[in-house]
C-alpha cells in the first residue's frame, strides 16, 4: 500500500474520541461571554437519527437531543469553501458559538486547509458523502456504502485528524437500507428541524434570516441547517446571531465520544482509492504530517452532557464514565 494510504489507515483507525478543542482565548468557553448553553457528547452507538426531518419509514430511529426551550444546534452543509467558510468561522467566533460542519469528501480534499482552519477553531466535523448525489435514496447498496466510506475517509484525511460519526445525507434523502447501514457502523445520521432556506433559488440575506427566524419561533429550538458555500448565508449569519441572542436563545454544541472508524472492506474497495488518488494527484489533498493521540472529549463550559435515551447525565457522572478533563487543549 502507497505511504499515504497507510498514513490515512494508521489516522482513521485512532481511537481519539471527538473533541471540544479550543484556544485558551476562545471566548466560547469563558462563562462571562458565551453565547453556548451546553456542550452535549452525543451517542452514535446502534445508528440514532437526529432531527425530525425524515422519511416516515425512519421516524421510529429518531433520538430527541433533550434541547431545552431556546436552545438551537447549528449546522453547516457542503463545505468547505474558500471564498465563505473563513467568513462564517469569524462570526462564528465574534458571537462565541461552536457549529457542525458537515463536509463534502470531494471538497473536503479540494480545500484541506480550510477543512484544518474549521477542526482548529473548535468546530465539529462530520460527513455529507463523497461527492453529494442527491439520488443516494435511489442508489445500488454498493454505491451507497462507497459514497458513506468514501466521504468520511476523504473527510478525515483532510481534516487531518479523525472526525465524528455523524453523517447527513444529501438533500435529507434517507433511506432505510442506507439508515441500517450506518446504524450497522455506529454512525448517527443528522437531519433538522429547521431549514435556513440558503438552498433555495433566489436565496438572500434577508431571506435567509426571515426563513430561521420564523420557523425557529415557531419550534421555540431545534437543530438548524445552513450551507457554508453560501455567500448569502456568510452575509445573513451575523445578523441572525444577534437577533436570535437578543430573544435569550443559545446555541448547543455538539461533540462525540466516538471517533469514526473506517470499513476495511469497503475502504479497500479500489475504486474508492482510485477516485480519491486522483484527486490528490490533482493537487486536491494535503497530506497529514502526524497522527493524532488518543485523547479524552474536553468539555469546558458545561451542565450536561448526553450519552444514552435514558436522558442527560449529570456532569459529574459524565465525567466519571468519559474521562472528561476540564483543560483546553
Amino acid at each position: 500500500m502507497h505511504r499515504s494510504w497507510t498514513l490515512l489507515a494508521f489516522l482513521l483507525a485512532a481511537a481519539v474520541p471527538g473533541q471540544a478543542a479550543a484556544a485558551s482565548e476562545d471566548c466560547a468557553y469563558d462563562p462571562a461571554r458565551t453565547h453556548l448553553s451546553r456542550i452535549v457528547a452525543a451517542d452514535s452507538t446502534n445508528g440514532p437519527i437526529f432531527g425530525q426531518m425524515v422519511s416516515a419509514a425512519d421516524k421510529p430511529q429518531t433520538r430527541t437531543l433533550s434541547l431545552l426551550d431556546h436552545e438551537i444546534v447549528l449546522t453547516f452543509d457542503d463545505g468547505p469553501n474558500p471564498a465563505t467558510t473563513p467568513v462564517i468561522l469569524d462570526t462564528l467566533d465574534r458571537h462565541c458559538v461552536k457549529a457542525t460542519f458537515f463536509s463534502i469528501g470531494s471538497m473536503a480534499l479540494l480545500h484541506s486547509k480550510t477543512l484544518r482552519e474549521v477542526a482548529a477553531r473548535g468546530h465539529t466535523i462530520g460527513s455529507h458523502t463523497w461527492s453529494h448525489p442527491l439520488s443516494i435514496r435511489s442508489m445500488p447498496p454498493g454505491r451507497i456504502k462507497a459514497e458513506i466510506e468514501g466521504g468520511f475517509a476523504a473527510v478525515s484525511l483532510a481534516a487531518g485528524e479523525p472526525v465524528a460519526p455523524f453523517f447527513r445525507f444529501p438533500g435529507l434523502g434517507d433511506s432505510p437500507e442506507a439508515i441500517a447501514y450506518l446504524a450497522s457502523r455506529n454512525v448517527s445520521t443528522w437531519s433538522v428541524d429547521v431549514v435556513a432556506g440558503d438552498a433555495e433559488r433566489g436565496a438572500t440575506p434577508a431571506r435567509i434570516a426571515h426563513n430561521t427566524i420564523t420557523r425557529l419561533e415557531a419550534l421555540g429550538k431545534g437543530i438548524v441547517l445552513f450551507h457554508d458555500t453560501k455567500r448569502a448565508t456568510a452575509d445573513a449569519l451575523d445578523g441572525i446571531l444577534t437577533n436570535l441572542e437578543n430573544q435569550g436563545y443559545k446555541v448547543v454544541h455538539i461533540v462525540s465520544n466516538t471517533a469514526y472508524r473506517p470499513n476495511d472492506e469497503v475502504l479497500a474497495n479500489p475504486e474508492i482509492l482510485r477516485v480519491m488518488a486522483d484527486a490528490a494527484k490533482a493537487g486536491k489533498r494535503t497530506e497529514p504530517k502526524a497522527a493524532l493521540e488518543d485523547g479524552p472529549v474536553t468539555v469546558i463550559h458545561n451542565e450536561w452532557v448526553e450519552l444514552d435515551p435514558r436522558g442527560p447525565v449529570p456532569v459529574r457522572e459524565a465525567r466519571a464514565r468519559l474521562a472528561v478533563t476540564d483543560r483546553v487543549k
